[in-house]
């Protein structure tokens, strides 16, 4: 004798796929707003170091200093882009831990809310992968975070 699927299963995965896109719309939206405050950050520092190097030829009258001037700019150029590299590869590596770690909670949660929380994830292979790879997840986040300490951040 077959038995009938339940109503309430489809409704459970319905409700659940919408959390998860909703959670991965979350994390898009976070990870988008960081992006773009760190870009708005280096285009402020870029536009300050470039105009407190000029300011004093504006102030003296004195063109015979540009070729000083343009070389102080150009190593502070130089050592701004290099400061800029070190930020956005330690945004990166941030960004890579949040997405992973919210990616992770999504999943955990999409899970949880289709199975109603009433499977015990021991007895079925496929739930035994996904908590190795929430596992896996989890120790990767750690990781990143614990080599990302804020004392070796570069970024000015």
């Amino acid at each position: 004798m077959m038995k009938k699927p339940t109503a309430s299963m489809p409704q459970g995965i319905a409700g659940a796929n919408a959390a998860y896109y909703q959670r991965l719309t979350q994390l898009a939206q976070e990870s988008q707003q960081r992006w773009m405050e760190l870009g708005r950050r280096l285009a402020d520092q870029h536009t300050n170091n470039t105009l407190s190097t000029l300011s004093p030829l504006q102030h003296t009258g004195d063109w015979q200093s540009i070729a000083p001037a343009l070389g102080e700019m150009t190593r502070k150029q130089w050592q701004a882009q290099l400061e800029a590299s070190q930020a956005i590869t330690h945004a990166a590596l941030q960004e890579q831990a949040a997405l992973t770690a919210g990616l992770g909670e999504a999943m955990s949660g999409w899970f949880k809310l289709a199975t109603g929380g009433g499977i015990a994830p021991a007895p079925f292979p496929m739930t035994q992968i996904w908590t190795a790879m929430s596992d896996q997840m989890a120790a990767a986040c750690a990781a990143m975070r614990d080599a990302n300490q804020p004392g070796d951040r570069h970024d000015g």
